[in-house]
């Protein structure tokens, strides 16, 4: 198994989405809601962040989108907000 540094992945991943238009928010992901009707937005509830720590106690946030990317780690929030299950393998790579 290869393995990357996370705070450079990271960084490139959030450029490239900065690059193509997507809003980039610094934030503690909370909970997800699906949608409601097969093809509306998802909502997305975070506690807001300013240079890596919370802006201010209990300052929640929700945002809707489209799509969600769950690259939040081996112990994913996004994934176990949507009820993914365990997973057998994992995969990851070294650049």
């Amino acid at each position: 198994i290869g393995m990357v540094r996370r705070e450079v992945l990271d960084a490139y991943l959030r450029d490239r989405a900065a690059e193509a238009g997507a809003q980039v928010i610094n934030g503690l992901f909370l909970h997800l809601d699906p949608p409601e009707s097969g093809e509306g937005p998802y909502r997305l509830h975070y506690n807001l962040y300013d240079r890596g720590r919370p802006s201010a106690a209990g300052d929640r946030q929700t945002v809707e989108v489209d799509a969600v990317v769950g690259a939040d780690g081996a112990n994913s929030r996004v994934a176990k907000s949507i009820g993914a299950g365990d997973y057998d393998y994992a995969i990851a790579f070294q650049a």
